[in-house]
């Protein structure tokens, strides 16, 4: 498929998104308050729209037409902006993707009202396609909330194994992106495909939030840096570095001792991680998630479109800064 294609149904989900949020006369206030709440998040810098792009290569691949991949892309767009929303006021966050978060603007309690405002407009969005598209859908957003919890439990573990980590996150991530491949052969109508895509897409899902542990601390601009060190948020570069540097295990006891790092501390501590091998054992540990979750696909990992579905994923790589 063609860059052309696949930035042309981009574009297409997200003037059905703006259209989704867009100020309506007729509607109540409270309406169009949660509405401009969820436009700051969600329009004019809306990242790479990851999901939307699974969606289209595995829906393509399975035979799916346009308008329902369409309206499974728009749904999986709405159901991670709630979750951003919501988890920018877990983490008391006050920047997300380079301008004021949400609850930093409008306060939490519009923050919060605004996610759910954005689940039900997802599930709203699914109505004309098959029933079991949102019943698994209604069944993600539950694994996402469970694994939110999870991490929020995880918190200030600097034991916690890296299998927990991974369970952690192909929930929260992970879950998302096996529903964008698992509905897109629903309304492809090949349910028997549900199955490997939503294996493939949970991988997926993992290799991204590897990638999101490695921008955290290499990232400059647009988003808090060393925002995991200051929450207490054992990522993976923070678990390998605990595990490879007595040094920085030690301080980072102490530091997650307590209920908060300052940002000096989170700073110190960013620095000695940066200085250690971790980042380099994360980039290899995300460099082996291509050819392991194209593997998922079975027999199908010989088609032509494998190759796009790789390269999809060895993206991620390069958005995280790729090796330093």
């Amino acid at each position: 498929m063609s860059d052309t294609g696949t930035t042309a149904f981009v574009t297409l989900v997200e003037r059905r998104i703006a259209a989704l949020l867009a100020p309506d006369p007729s509607a109540s206030a409270e309406r169009n308050a949660l509405a401009a709440a969820s436009r700051h998040l969600c329009l004019g810098n809306e990242g790479k729209r990851v999901r939307s792009r699974l969606v289209l290569l595995l829906g393509r691949a399975a035979g799916a037409g346009e308008p329902g991949l369409e309206a499974v892309a728009t749904s999986a767009e709405l159901i991670h902006a709630a979750s951003l929303l919501h988890d920018d006021v877990v983490d008391e966050a006050s920047l997300r993707r380079g301008k004021a978060s949400v609850n930093a603007g409008w306060g939490n309690q519009v923050a919060v009202l605004a996610g759910d405002w954005l689940l039900s407009s997802a599930f709203s969005v699914l109505r004309p396609h098959p029933r079991e598209v949102t019943s698994e859908a209604i069944e993600v957003v539950a694994e996402m909330s469970r694994a939110a919890l999870a991490e929020l439990e995880a918190r200030g573990r600097a034991d916690l194994t890296l299998e927990r980590w991974r369970a952690i996150a192909e929930g929260k991530t992970g879950a998302l992106f096996g529903w964008c491949g698992q509905a897109a052969a629903r309304v492809a109508g090949q349910d028997q495909l549900a199955a490997p895509f939503d294996a493939f897409g949970r991988r997926l899902g993992v290799a991204f939030q590897l990638a999101d542990d490695l921008k955290d601390i290499w990232c400059e601009e647009g988003k808090d840096r060393f925002a995991d060190l200051k929450n207490r948020n054992p990522s993976v570069p923070i678990l390998l570095a605990a595990g490879c540097d007595e040094r920085f295990a030690a301080r980072l006891r102490g530091a997650w001792s307590g209920a908060e790092v300052s940002p000096g501390e989170a700073e110190a501590l960013g620095r000695l991680l940066l200085a250690s091998e971790a980042p380099a054992l994360t980039v290899a540990r995300l460099g082996r998630e291509p050819e392991a979750a194209v593997e998922l696909l079975g027999p199908m990992r010989e088609q032509p479109w494998c190759d796009e579905l790789l390269a999809l994923v060895r993206s991620f790589g390069q958005s995280a800064g790729g090796v330093r």
